[in-house]
């Protein structure tokens, strides 16, 4: 393909100032002998977009509607029965802990136990917890999922 500048110029033409930059050329492309392609029209009738549907489940806690309310409610109750149950542990672990002091009587023991056996039963307390928070959420995740599947709540 052949480039011509514009108005038929060799090259740009520079204005009068002499300190104005340069004006770009203007390249145009030749013009071919071939024509151009014919357009058609297509006349038949548009296709549907299928769009697939939004999970009802979904859209009912996005919305906050009375039904969405209840799924995120159940997930809420479950949680704070797991907190709960952790806390009335931890509780009761640190209300029994002067009890079980004052029967054995010896500071090293007492130092020992607060320094190294408590450590253990708050991690493993901690671990529980978390995974009993993570299994609410994976029955909550299935609940909305499956109610989606089976085509609504």
């Amino acid at each position: 393909m052949t480039w011509l500048f514009a108005a038929g110029a060799a090259s740009p033409k520079r204005s009068a100032d002499p300190f104005s930059p340069p004006r770009p050329a203007v390249r145009l492309p030749a013009v071919s002998a071939e024509p151009a392609p014919r357009r058609e029209t297509v006349t038949g009738e548009p296709r549907r977009v299928h769009r697939p549907q939004r999970p009802h489940t979904r859209w009912e806690i996005d919305e906050q509607t009375t039904l969405g309310a209840a799924y995120v409610r159940s997930l809420m109750r479950g949680q704070l029965r797991t907190g709960l149950a952790a806390f009335a542990v931890l509780v009761l672990l640190l209300a029994t802990l002067p009890l079980f002091f004052g029967a054995l009587g010896s500071a090293t023991v007492v130092w020992v136990v607060l320094g190294f056996a408590a450590y253990p039963v708050l991690v493993l307390l901690a671990w529980w917890y978390v995974r009993r928070a993570e299994r609410n959420e994976s029955d909550f995740a299935r609940l909305v999922e499956g109610a989606e599947h089976r085509g609504g709540p």
